[in-house]
């Protein structure tokens, strides 16, 4: 461990560069007010070696003609840093740092709002778009004791003084500090209806899948090109992802994702009050589409929720759906490292997930609760 009075004059000489750096930086690249994205790569964890492939591939794949501002915070053990990429007519394509942070967890929320003000004050724009690459588990609280293995939430740090680090979905919305036109969720479990209406009023759209996401996960070498486009395309970046693991074989062929409009969520959740209710009754719950890690059941779909407990409200309920899921697509099955070497068949596909009630998980019952979606529940304790 460093000595303290080691620190001080690494801090100090790390603010002088990034002083001078920003200087430089005011005048090239020409900054951009159109669009501002951060890759937010949460990777002090056994994913670390994804940081630097993410940066290269980005780095190399950049078009100097894109009209905005891509930058990356990559936390991946020791220094996290804020890099910025661009196209310099002298080097070609560049990945600069323009801030080094001190060790940190990546998973605290006030780091993650800090960043994204950094990324505000260093690149307004009109527009602003997340992408967040770490493990996660949707909404569920971390403390619960099942299913195995530990949950990781929203990001998962290591940390260098504790031995696990996580970020809980309100405190994930909370963090975030100002509107952003969409979030990609580059992690495992994301795609529920209870994620997207916690962060629907922090965002316009969500990219994100229902199951587990296989690495290397989104493809890094388009994304960029479709994100800076004039509007966002993120049917493409979603499509990209989907392709990229139909065309793979055996356990690798596994895929599913959706582009959610938040703005049509409220009409959801209106027509789903009370279903859940019903099904904690109903012990053909068990016999729903799921895409649960193993063979824990908690990560229903939606749709096929809808179709078993509520088939008077189905057509009414596909209508909504329809407006709120702009995008879905699915390979025939999905893998899940909870059933190693297993391809577990998807007969129905919403493109969103659901959990419903059950003595099984009792802390996921009281978690609901505190949810932004919870009125659609009729627990009774």
């Amino acid at each position: 461990m460093r000595k303290r009075h080691r620190c001080l004059n690494y801090l100090l000489l790390v603010l002088i560069f990034i002083s001078c750096e920003r200087e430089s930086f005011n005048d090239y690249p020409p900054a951009s007010t159109r669009h501002t994205v951060l890759v937010y790569l949460g990777v002090d964890n056994n994913f670390h070696a994804e940081a630097a492939q993410k940066i290269e591939t980005l780095t190399t794949n950049w078009n100097k003609n894109n009209d905005g501002n891509l930058l990356i915070y990559s936390d991946a053990g020791g220094n996290a840093a804020l890099i910025h990429i661009y196209y310099n007519p002298q080097k070609g394509n560049v990945a600069d740092t323009i801030i080094t942070y001190p060790d940190e967890n990546s998973a605290n929320p006030q780091t993650l709002t800090r960043v994204l003000n950094d990324v505000k004050n260093y690149r307004p724009a009109n527009s602003y778009g997340l992408v967040v690459l770490s493990h996660a588990t949707g909404w569920l609280p971390v403390e619960m004791s099942k299913p195995t293995p530990v949950l990781r939430s929203i990001i998962w740090d290591t940390g260098t003084t504790e031995s696990y680090n996580y970020m809980e979905l309100a405190d994930f919305a909370e963090a975030i500090p100002y509107h952003l036109d969409f979030i990609i969720f580059d992690a495992c479990f994301m795609g529920s209806v209870e994620v997207c209406y916690e962060l629907k009023d922090k965002t316009d759209y969500i990219v994100a899948s229902p199951a587990e996401v296989v690495s290397p996960g989104f493809v890094y070498s388009t994304i960029a090109q479709h994100l800076f486009q004039p509007q966002p395309d993120l049917t493409a970046v979603a499509r990209d992802f989907y392709e990229y693991f139909n065309n793979q074989s055996g356990l690798y062929r596994s895929a599913t994702v959706s582009v959610v409009k938040t703005a049509e969520l409220e009409n959801l959740k209106t027509l789903f009050q009370g279903i859940a209710g019903q099904a904690r009754n109903d012990t053909g719950f068990q016999d729903l589409q799921c895409f649960g890690y193993g063979s824990q059941k908690i990560y229903f779909d939606l749709g096929d929720c809808i179709q078993k407990f509520a088939p008077e409200k189905h057509n009414d309920f596909q209508t909504a759906l329809d407006q709120c899921v702009i995008y879905k697509a699915h390979t025939d099955s999905y893998y899940s490292a909870g059933k190693p070497n297993t391809l577990t068949p998807v007969r129905a596909f919403s493109g969103l997930s659901v959990y419903v009630p059950q003595a099984a998980y009792p802390e996921a019952n009281e978690a609901c609760k505190k949810l932004k979606f919870y009125s659609v529940y009729s627990l009774n304790n």
